[in-house]
């Protein structure tokens, strides 16, 4: 009798934990196999800055660069490069952590909220979910800011549940690190806890905890800032500048695109990045609805607050519409999981409900590999320069502003490499020299302006030295006697 009991596989809370380990060890292998690594977003601002600060030099955390002062991307990264050296690995350590991390919240956040069931499928389909992949070895905020609001509502509901006022606190002090990585933070803590409030129906005197453990944060990092720039709301004040000066998408018909669109996809445009995900989403919010499971509401009206702040939101004081990109909707990642996750468990016969999993996973690999493949090619030239130019006897290198971020920091820093754009013909001697080094020059007609003429209409004395073979341009090299 025993032998039969131990013949049949089954998911028992004493092994849940075993196959959260192995789901984390699935997770981790796919995003090293499709990894990316930084790209063209704002990711070289942040390791640029992360290196200053691991070498001690800590101006970047209070100077006006909206990047650098996002203290919860700065500093991990930095005492990364502090422990590994500069390299594409060290600087995609925070994010595929982050990335993992999320993961391990939404499963605990699924068990708390219907059973461990829920929270292990939940788990293996947001490590599939297709964004995430793609953006967990790449450096934008909004990877860090998931998973701390992710682990904010997962101590929320804890303390809840079990009535423990500390993880009220706690849970507070986590939005705070969300908001050191972005300040997008506000806008997903109101509307989860409106939706919160609404579905349940109830406003406990302990929930300011939540409050006073974000202005924690908050107020420490505020008087930080006035002690080096006499100015409490430096941040604050880089950041609306910053954002009313600098052009950016603010496409309505973007959002509506990307999330909906899954035939002959473009994924240079972002479509395709979600996958399935959404759609399938949409019919598990409705199951949930048919089935009355109450305690997932709340998930599904801080999906429609949040998105509708991100389709018709404003962020600067003169009213200009927020920007919209695709990694924006990587904080839906444990919501559409949670919920779709729900809709599988519930499905009585356990073959059919292995199968649909199964199928549900499978169709989501062509735009798994679509989107990371896509996003690699970006980066492909300026590999192509480097692993060229490091063959070759060490020199002065001039490029321009594109190409001369990521050879720096392929190079860890290491290089000598100047700007086109402020150089003189005459100073440059005995050095290289990348024509249409990036695509922002060959593409871009105000970046191509910024050129000085040598550097698009080389000199007949220079020496060409290669063409690299672009999936997109085709730099040149020549060596400048």
């Amino acid at each position: 009798m025993r032998e039969k009991i131990y013949t049949r596989i089954r998911i028992t809370r004493d092994g849940s934990l075993f196959l959260l380990i192995l789901i984390l060890i699935f997770a981790l292998a796919l995003r090293l196999y499709f990894f990316v690594g930084p790209n063209l977003n704002d990711d070289i601002d942040y390791i640029f800055s992360a290196h200053e600060v691991s070498e001690g030099r800590f101006y970047p955390l209070y100077g006006s660069s909206i990047n650098a002062i996002r203290w919860m991307m700065t500093l991990p990264i930095a005492v990364s490069f502090r422990l590994f050296g500069v390299n594409i690995f060290s600087s995609s350590l925070y994010p595929i952590s982050c990335s993992l991390g999320t993961i391990i919240a939404t499963f605990y956040i699924g068990k708390i909220l219907v059973n461990y069931r829920v929270g292990l499928i939940s788990a293996l389909i947001l490590s599939f979910f297709p964004l995430d992949i793609a953006f967990s070895t790449q450096l934008v905020p909004t990877v860090p800011v998931t998973m701390f609001m992710t682990l904010a509502l997962l101590l929320f509901l804890y303390a809840e549940k079990y009535n423990r006022t500390t993880l009220f606190f706690l849970s507070g002090i986590m939005m705070g690190f969300s908001y050191l990585a972005n300040i997008m933070t506000g806008i997903l803590a109101l509307s989860i806890s409106i939706s919160y409030i609404i579905i349940e129906r109830r406003f406990k005197k302990k929930y300011f905890l939540v409050l006073l453990g974000f202005l924690l944060v908050f107020s420490l990092e505020s008087l930080l800032m006035l002690i080096n720039t006499g100015n409490a709301f430096h941040r604050l004040n880089v950041i609306h500048e910053t954002e009313k000066m600098i052009g950016t998408n603010t496409d309505m018909g973007y959002y509506p695109r990307v999330m909906l669109k899954l035939i002959n996809v473009d994924f240079n445009a972002h479509e395709g990045n979600l996958g399935v995900y959404f759609y399938v989403f949409i019919i598990a919010c409705v199951f949930s609805f048919i089935r009355t499971e109450r305690g997932l509401w709340f998930l599904v009206l801080s999906f429609v607050l949040i998105m509708l702040y991100f389709e018709f939101g404003v962020m600067t004081s003169n009213l200009k519409p927020i920007a919209k990109w695709v990694r924006y909707l990587l904080v839906f990642g444990p919501t559409f999981s949670i919920l779709i996750g729900y809709m599988f468990e519930k499905i009585s016969n356990n073959n059919l409900k292995i199968v649909l999993i199964s199928i549900f996973l499978i169709v989501n690999i062509p735009y798994i590999i679509g989107s990371t493949e896509t996003y690699r090619s970006w980066t492909h030239e300026f590999w192509q320069e480097y692993n060229y130019l490091k063959n070759l006897p060490r020199k002065t290198i001039y490029t321009d502003q594109g190409s001369k971020g990521f050879l720096e920091f392929y190079s860890g820093y290491e290089w000598d490499i100047r700007n086109l754009e402020y150089s003189k013909l005459e100073e440059i001697k005995d050095s290289y020299v990348i024509v249409n080094g990036s695509r922002g020059v060959v593409e871009c007609k105000e970046m191509r302006n910024s050129l000085p003429d040598f550097a698009i209409n080389p000199p007949k004395e220079w020496e060409l030295l290669a063409v690299i073979d672009g999936k997109i341009i085709n730099p040149k090299i020549y060596y400048v006697p």
